[in-house]
């Protein structure tokens, strides 16, 4: 048991700072801000309305229990498996629990409103998920030495999720009243979304490489090399295919290999070449970083065993640079899968095409749909990622030459 230093009399125990942070968090939250927003139509304002409003005083208290439990297991800073495992389950519970509630709160709003009326997630609840979420992660890496347990309560949310949609449970919410109404050109543009994230990292992954080593190995191209990627950084992301509309227009009328390949100023071509140009900084610093963290008596002790600089490259630095290399690989397709939204200025689709469309109507729940596509879309590949590099990469090796930033 931790002990508070800075109690001068006598030892008390300290609290789980995470947890209790939570259900301090969703106990306010339940309390002062409103659980749903009633609308007459999709783009209405609508009236919020507080949990007692909409849920009534049974479904109240039975979500309050659950942060109540979260409280009282969070007066000690107890993390043995135990009390880390009680944790995670009382917020994993919390966080399907107050999802599920809006369901119902929205069925009861529903029955008696009018036709085209929508009920929409409140601020309430986005704190109770967000809070919920914050101590499961918490939970799992206190499971570190139990990865069964920790598998276990990771998968508890998605799978309990994946149940709620596929059986209707959600179906009266906002959210999903849209998706309904567009789930066809929903997949296609969520398809045309990552298509473009994936050509695009992946060239910039080829690319970024390439210039990470030439910046390792010649270090007069150093400082061109980096003030080059940087500075597409600093451009806004409608500036820069503002930037790319006349060249690529020029090219497309100009040249028939691009006229061909449908390039122009409008469709795929500014996208990928935008989505390319913001991914490269992070593989680059991340690439020569790895590379100059390399100790120099292992590269010493290459050169002793009669390795070419190239063989010294290919075998002995690039692979210990792995995980910085791997890291900026996945900061990279993280940011570009955020950034793809870029599509729908130039004609190309995916995905903002629906949150754009929302913030033009109003219509927050389609912006709410889209955006929380895009992140799980950011968050399933990030884990995958993740699950990639640590199968390709030793955990000695991880560890000490990681620079994931």
């Amino acid at each position: 048991m931790r002990v508070d230093e800075a109690s001068a009399g006598g030892a008390r125990p300290r609290v789980h700072a995470v947890g209790m942070t939570g259900a301090v968090l969703g106990l306010l939250a339940l309390a002062l801000m409103p659980v749903v927003t009633f609308r007459s139509s999709r783009i209405q304002t609508g009236e919020p309305l507080s949990a007692l409003d909409s849920l009534g005083p049974v479904w109240l208290a039975a979500i309050g229990a659950l942060w109540l439990a979260m409280f009282v297991l969070s007066l000690r800073d107890d993390r043995r498996p135990t009390f880390a495992l009680a944790r995670g389950l009382v917020s994993a519970v919390s966080f399907l629990s107050t999802l599920g509630l809006t369901a119902v709160a929205a069925a009861r709003l529903l029955a008696d409103g009018p036709q085209f009326a929508r009920v929409s997630v409140g601020m309430a609840a986005w704190v109770g998920i967000m809070a919920s979420y914050m101590v499961v992660l918490a939970s799992r890496r206190e499971l570190a030495g139990r990865p069964a347990l920790g598998l276990t309560l990771s998968a508890i949310v998605p799978i309990g999720l994946l149940v709620m949609l596929a059986t209707g449970a959600l179906g009266d919410l906002g959210m999903l009243r849209e998706y309904a109404s567009t789930s066809e050109r929903f997949w296609a543009e969520a398809g045309r979304h990552a298509l473009f994230a994936g050509v695009s990292t992946t060239i910039a992954t080829v690319a970024g490489v390439s210039l990470g080593i030439l910046a390792f190995r010649r270090p007069a191209w150093r400082r061109p090399v980096f003030a080059v990627v940087s500075v597409f950084q600093t451009i806004p992301g409608l500036a820069m295919v503002g930037l790319l509309f006349g060249p690529l227009s020029w090219l497309g009328s100009n040249v028939g290999l691009f006229e061909r390949l449908g390039v122009g100023g409008l469709g795929w071509a500014p996208v990928i070449v935008a989505l390319t140009l913001y991914a490269l900084l992070a593989i680059v610093r991340n690439t020569y970083a790895g590379l100059e963290a390399v100790p120099r008596e292992t590269v010493d002790a290459a050169y002793g065993m009669g390795m070419t600089e190239w063989q010294v490259l290919r075998r002995v630095r690039v692979p210990l640079a792995m995980p910085a290399l791997l890291g900026g690989v996945r900061t990279s397709t993280v940011q570009t899968i955020g950034n793809a939204t870029l599509g729908a200025f130039v004609a190309a689709g995916t995905l903002g095409l629906f949150v754009f469309g929302g913030l033009s109507q109003q219509a927050s729940d389609l912006i709410m749909l889209a955006s929380l596509a895009i992140v799980a879309m950011a968050l399933v590949t990030d884990g995958l990622l993740r699950t990639g590099q640590r199968l390709l990469v030793p955990a000695r090796t991880s560890s000490e030459g990681s620079c994931d930033r």
